[in-house]
């Protein structure tokens, strides 16, 4: 056993090689157990089924790629700075092609109000982070978004083939329908009535409450990361524990059949969910309301959004639809304020390479046989929390555009739960616990030592002396 364990750094030095017994009591009781089990999971499955088939009427989720390539040409002849046009180029157009329309369409702006200078316009630190994050998201949708574009040959882990823990699958998919609907009746009431007013940048100041709105922007955003991945999906490295791992480790390369039976490794083909109508009505996801001949615009961003919600999850539609909402459809006015004009402007100025996003896979950390009392539990305790509340935070918080202010924030996230009365009262005596003895650390000497230690110094001191 001792190659088991070499699958997490820092693991423990095994010398025995001997096959280890577990003895199981009540296997009867334990049959049960399993047996109930599975009749939950496949009670979850057939719930996920009927979920997504809501998400598929009228919505072919294979073909969609090419839906998206046939609808560009005529997406850059109407594509302006800040507009619905603008922000689908932005996701699916190749790397230098987005770079050649960014070039053109910032010279437009320019030929259009002419030069603005950015002195008049106050410029703090936390409007150049809340626009360096809002560029990382817009890049992060790009990744998500590849194989659209072509761009690489990674596969989609759909939330079909999340059959062995389907739970987590059916309760995002049921968050994702919130989101939409808000997104579409968002669509609808901007074309209405569209005050043409975006911002990327959050007026909150440095505090308490900013932090909180940008940690939950940055969980979301780890969270798409995570979705590209199929282990990184169900968060399975935050378990803290050694043999976990290595066993996991030694099944996912010695029995693969049992390992995709736990949901460890992903199916052997990945197949997209099939339409479950070919037309969408009245009511459904994939249908709009306000069709335009030759504006197809507002149907790929909902397709959109669905495509996301079944291949990547709750998180990456939920940042789609937040991104979407920077954007208008309506092309920018002739005479515009200089606010609005530098703001165009840094929507033309979006350049981020592919290479800059990463997905950080997290380390589990390692078991070692010594004494936890220094090591802060509850930094692990509030990162693994944090993921695990994201879904009900974003389930909460359909949106989180125009959350700009401390109360808005607070309602958004509650604060996290009191520690109990017992682990109070070890932290304060783990504060008041005074170490009796320093010896090892403040060696002591005898007064005599000490004086003679001192008259040599002097003396040397003294000799020294010219």
């Amino acid at each position: 056993m001792a190659d088991y364990f070499t699958y997490v750094p820092g693991g423990p030095n095994w010398t025995s090689t001997q096959p280890m017994d577990i003895i199981v009591d009540e296997p009867y009781h334990c049959a049960m157990t399993e047996e109930k089990e599975q009749e939950i999971v496949e009670a979850e499955n057939e719930k996920l089924d009927q979920l997504q088939a809501k998400f598929t009427r009228g919505f072919d989720p294979s073909t969609f790629g090419n839906e998206v390539i046939s609808a560009l040409p005529s997406l850059a002849r109407s594509t302006f700075p800040g507009t619905y046009e603008h922000f689908l180029m932005l996701l699916f157009t190749t790397d230098d092609e987005m770079h050649d329309m960014q070039v053109q369409l910032e010279q437009w702006l320019l030929q259009r109000y002419g030069q603005v200078f950015d002195d008049g316009i106050p410029r703090i630190e936390t409007n150049i982070a809340d626009e360096t994050y809002f560029a990382v998201e817009i890049e992060t949708l790009r990744r998500l978004l590849e194989p659209l574009r072509g761009d690489c040959a990674s596969p989609v882990y759909w939330h079909n083939a999340r059959r062995a823990s389907p739970t987590k699958a059916r309760k995002q998919l049921e968050a994702s329908i919130k989101v939409v609907n808000v997104f579409k009746k968002d669509l609808i009431a901007a074309i209405q009535f569209d005050p043409q007013e975006r911002k990327i940048v959050n007026p909150l100041p440095i505090s308490v409450e900013r932090s909180a709105f940008v940690s939950l922007k940055q969980i979301r955003t780890d969270a798409c990361k995570g979705t590209l991945y199929w282990d990184e999906y169900n968060q399975s490295s935050l378990v803290l524990t050694l043999f976990y791992h290595a066993y996991k480790g030694l099944v996912c390369r010695t029995n693969p059949t049992k390992a995709r039976k736990w949901g460890w490794l992903p199916p052997e083909t990945l197949e997209a969910p099939r339409p479950s109508s070919a037309q969408a009505c009245l009511g459904d996801l994939a249908h709009w309301p306000l069709r335009q001949e030759g504006n197809n615009k507002y149907d790929l961003l909902i397709r959109t959004a669905l495509w996301l919600a079944l291949g990547r999850g709750l998180p990456a539609v939920h940042l789609f639809c937040d991104c979407a909402r920077v954007f208008t459809s309506l092309m920018p006015p002739e005479h515009a304020s200089p606010k609005g004009i530098v703001f165009l402007r840094r929507l033309t100025q979006l350049r981020l390479p592919v290479e800059a996003i990463r997905s950080n896979l997290k380390v589990p950390v390692p078991f070692q046989k010594r004494s936890l009392k220094s090591d802060n539990h509850e930094y692990f305790e509030d990162v693994w929390r944090s993921d695990q509340d994201l879904e009900k935070d974003l389930a909460r918080n359909v949106t989180l555009y125009g959350m700009d202010t401390a109360k808005a924030v607070r309602q958004a996230r509650p604060p996290p739960p009191r520690r109990s009365f017992k682990r109070q009262t070890q932290l304060i005596k783990d504060a008041l616990t005074v170490e009796e003895d320093f010896t090892h650390v403040w060696p002591r000497k005898d007064a005599a030592s000490k004086l003679s230690s001192l008259i040599c110094s002097a003396g040397l001191t003294r000799s020294t002396r010219p």
